[in-house]
């Protein structure tokens, strides 16, 4: 983050790595290393202070550059890094991510720590207001058992509540979870199981899980989960004109972030961006365009278009 740019900078990282790897390196290893890991221009000023002596972390044996440090540097964190991180971890979808021993060691090493802000500073508006409830010790197990599959490629047996409230039960090969924004809520990105194989992709909402079981069973190699996903894309694109008024590019792409699209500028004030989408995630792409106002018009994808003045007309009945 710009925030710790200076404290933790480029040539730190670059320093860091060299001084924790165990043996020495040679110069063409060194002029490989920092290349690798910073600018065209790092190995012309960082290379020289290296062998030269100038910084005195490493001397000289034979060949080889070694470090002349006991220990391994240590990574510290600046007060401002600890307060950063006391206010993410007071939100509770963050908290999904950590078992409680972690979240209590946190906890501990953080109690005198100031933070940085606070869950109440910030105000969301244009969401609906029945999100997941992530303290939910059922709902955190079944985040845990998902994330842990993810990493291991172990099948899950699941058994939820479809959107047309029917009960599924089936297993699954969880590949990504996603945030949804607009909804608040938790989704898994799963391929069905039939037979040995994976096959159809599937976006199960974690509040609609009523039953998870680990199978015991691991995928012999990690399927491409994007693959699918570009796959299932509808056959069009949904094309929309974005006016760059009140920050809306900028706010188009950050709300756009989760969809593969192909944005191009028009003129000095106006973008183009062909938004990809799965037939799931039409209903939610259209209150977020909606959600901008005029300030964005779609003019491409008739199908699309068509909802979107059927939902337009809705709203205007109920006023």
């Amino acid at each position: 983050m710009q925030l710790y740019s200076e404290l933790y900078n480029c040539y730190y990282n670059i320093m860091h790595d060299l001084l924790n790897k165990n043996g020495g390196f040679s110069r063409p290893e060194l002029e490989t290393t920092v290349t690798a890991s910073g600018f065209q221009e790092t190995v012309l000023y960082l290379l020289p202070k290296i062998t030269d002596g100038e910084w005195t972390f490493f001397k000289k044996d034979g060949e080889l550059y070694l470090s002349t440090l006991d220990d391994k540097p240590p990574f510290v964190l600046s007060l401002l890094q600890k307060r950063w991180l006391k206010a993410i971890l007071s939100d509770v979808r963050i908290q999904l991510f950590f078992s409680e021993e972690q979240l209590t060691e946190l906890s501990r090493v953080l109690c005198d720590i100031e933070p940085l802000f606070s869950q109440n500073d910030f105000y969301i508006f244009d969401q609906f207001t029945d999100g997941d409830d992530y303290t939910d010790d059922t709902y955190r197990s079944h985040f845990q058992k998902i994330l842990s599959a993810i990493k291991t490629g172990q099948y899950l047996n699941i058994e939820f509540e479809s959107p047309r409230n029917r009960r599924v039960h089936h297993w699954y090969l969880p590949c990504k979870l996603e945030y949804s924004i607009k909804n608040d809520c938790f989704r898994v990105l799963a391929l069905g199981v039939h037979g040995k194989n994976p096959n159809n992709y599937f976006t199960i909402n974690l509040s609609r899980i009523s039953r998870l079981e680990e199978t015991g069973k691991y995928a012999a190699e990690r399927p491409d989960i994007d693959t699918y996903i570009t796959n299932g894309y509808n056959s069009e694109p949904v094309t929309i004109l974005i006016k760059n008024e009140r920050n809306t590019l900028e706010r188009a792409m950050l709300q756009f972030a989760n969809y593969k699209k192909k944005t191009a500028q028009i003129n000095n004030t106006t973008y183009q961006c062909e938004i990809y989408y799965n037939k799931g995630n039409e209903r939610e792409l259209l209150i977020e365009i909606l959600s901008f106002g005029p300030t964005i018009q779609v003019i491409g994808n008739k199908h699309f278009l068509r909802l979107l003045k059927k939902r337009l007309a809705n709203q205007k009945n109920l006023l």
